[in-house]
């Protein structure tokens, strides 16, 4: 594994504020071998034009969920492993170089994930996710499980992900993370990295404590996922946090 290709997708829309800072940071990746694949929901800002600087991989999907439009971004990849990200965070230098190396450990690894640590929000956001990010780490130091993976902090075999018929499109947000980590665990082994820790953009969590864990994570998160996963359609179309 040591020669693997990978692929980083990044899903956009009106990212103009962040897109620069999150493209430089994979510029200066110490792996070298990888792509980056932009998949913008029809963004009316820079979005496009900042990211048509770093890659020649763009597709525009207009009024795509978040599962959609990293659908078509696993399409358009060529890599064997598929490294989620968002245009609102930093990745490290080693982040790739961490990935590559712990999928090069064991045949059996389907999935690598991580944790994140959020800036530029509110207190109890930075709180909140660093307590979280400790619970989550210390059940799988002690069991193995792996309890929640981010998005942008996860990385999967495209070959495994595509024969268990990759992102169910019907899904909203949740889709994402909790859908896929559910199928992936079934594949092989999923590794949480103490060495995977991105930088990601509090902003969402400006809404307050209260909007954010009632309406945001409670109804359009977990309600709208497991609505979806019953229907196979979601409860209601959510509305990014920006």
């Amino acid at each position: 594994m040591n020669n693997l290709k990978i692929s980083v997708v990044i899903p956009t829309l009106n990212e103009e504020k962040y897109l620069e800072k999150t493209l430089l940071s994979f510029k200066n990746q110490t792996f070298r071998d990888f792509e980056l694949v932009i998949s913008d929901g029809g963004s009316t800002d820079r979005t496009v034009s900042i990211a048509q600087k770093y890659t020649k991989k763009i597709v525009v999907a207009h009024n795509t969920n978040v599962c959609q439009a990293r659908d078509r971004g696993l399409k358009e990849a060529s890599g064997e492993i598929l490294v989620g990200a968002d245009a609102d965070t930093y990745y490290p230098p080693n982040h790739l170089k961490s990935i590559a190396d712990e999928f090069g450990k064991a045949e059996n690894v389907v999935a690598v994930t991580g944790r994140a640590k959020f800036v530029d929000g509110p207190r109890w956001c930075t709180v909140f996710w660093k307590i979280f990010y400790s619970f989550a780490y210390f059940i799988y130091k002690i069991s193995g499980f792996v309890l929640y993976s981010p998005a942008f902090n996860l990385s999967y075999r495209k070959d495994i992900f595509l024969k268990i018929g990759g992102y169910n499109t019907n899904l909203d947000f949740g889709g994402d993370e909790l859908d896929v980590l559910r199928r992936l665990k079934k594949e092989g082994k999923v590794v949480l990295s103490a060495n995977l820790m991105p930088q990601t953009s509090g902003r969402r969590f400006t809404v307050g404590i209260f909007t954010f864990l009632f309406k945001h994570v409670f109804y359009y998160y977990w309600l709208n996922y497991l609505f979806g996963r019953i229907f196979n359609r979601p409860l209601t179309k959510a509305k990014p946090v920006r």
